[in-house]
């Protein structure tokens, strides 16, 4: 009878020590559960669409830049890299938008040269390009041509100087907005020659290449992408280039400097950016994306096609050298009273 108890409390002991373990490891899968988990455990980036905000219309030379490395983008990553333009203010609307998002990689914007502008242009700027944004890297590089209808009568530009000086602020020149690369060509350019022309800003390329077609703007320092096509179908007179040498697309069209019109050397640039604070490793995943994308050879050939640039191998460090250098230079230009915003 003893021996029964004794086997029976041992049972009983036993029991209640198998129960005591279930429970506590029922307790540690219990706080397993509740603590935090890494965000690559939580969630894959990305697992939404992307958007990619652009400062101008759609069919200027950001816009199509942006879709075609946006769609290249989206099979890399395998979600929709959705474009968005939001034109006005010379970007500043857009560049607001996406500095106010969250910083959580999936609102992008395109920033460049136009941002340099305003850093220097506008006395309160609504962001500080330089810290409203963490840099993924530059996109795209392309000159300018300038260009005039055949109706406008004008052949070279040697005309535009000779007519300008002698009647000053009866030519003028469009603009996909104030302070836009295409402004900063027009300023520069009658600062060289010491000539009044008349700017006429509209909110992109496309909405500024329509009137300068229609002869009711006399020229316009065009972004190749937009204005190449137009010369070739004889629609659009090509009168020089921005670029260093001559595009091999426009054999028989001078550069500026060719023409001894010197420091309008200007390229049309840009790259993308988010929100500063967002996460390292999803600039990272953004960046590697964009950077496969550019080395895609279709991609370059559709730049090419445009003649467009990718820049391969241009990350964060290389956007934010080309964004402090043009602030830089924009200033100087501004202080030794080479370059204003009035006109």
């Amino acid at each position: 009878m003893t021996k029964k108890l004794t086997a029976l409390g041992a049972l009983t002991a036993l029991g209640a020590l198998t129960a005591l373990g279930a429970l506590t490891a029922l307790g540690a899968l219990g706080l397993l559960a509740a603590a935090p988990q890494p965000a690559s455990a939580q969630s894959k980036f990305p697992d939404h669409p992307i958007r990619l905000i652009v400062g101008f219309g759609a069919g200027g030379a950001s816009d199509v830049a942006a879709r075609i490395v946006a769609k290249s983008m989206s099979d890399e990553l395998h979600q929709s890299v959705i474009v968005e333009n939001k034109p006005g203010a010379s970007t500043s609307i857009a560049g607001d938008t996406v500095a106010k998002s969250a910083p959580d990689g999936y609102t992008l914007f395109m920033a460049g040269n136009a941002n340099a502008v305003n850093a220097v242009s506008k006395p309160l700027p609504p962001f500080d390009v330089l810290t409203a944004f963490t840099p993924i890297g530059v996109v795209v590089r392309s000159p300018s041509i300038l260009v005039s209808a055949p109706s406008v009568g004008i052949k070279s530009v040697a005309e535009i100087v000779d007519k300008a000086k002698a009647q000053p602020n009866q030519i003028s020149y469009a603009s996909s907005g104030v302070a836009a690369t295409s402004h900063l060509a027009g300023v520069l350019f009658a600062s060289a020659e010491k000539i009044k022309l008349v700017h006429v800003p509209y909110k992109g390329s496309s909405q500024a290449m329509n009137d300068v077609l229609a002869g009711r703007v006399s020229m316009m320092f065009a972004p190749i992408s937009t204005a190449l096509p137009l010369v070739k179908a004889g629609t659009l007179v090509a009168l020089a280039t921005t670029s260093d040498e001559r595009e091999k697309d426009l054999p028989n069209v001078p550069t500026l400097s060719e023409l001894g019109i010197k420091g309008i050397d200007l390229d049309i640039w840009s790259g993308f950016v988010a929100p500063t604070g967002t996460p390292a490793d999803r600039i990272a995943i953004l960046a590697n994306a964009m950077q496969t994308a550019l080395k895609n050879k279709d991609v370059q050939t559709q730049f090419e096609n445009r003649g467009m640039k990718a820049v391969v191998g241009a990350g964060a460090d290389e956007f934010t050298r080309h964004m402090k250098a043009d602030i830089t230079k924009l200033k100087g230009m501004v202080a030794d009273g080479t370059m204003t915003f009035g006109h």
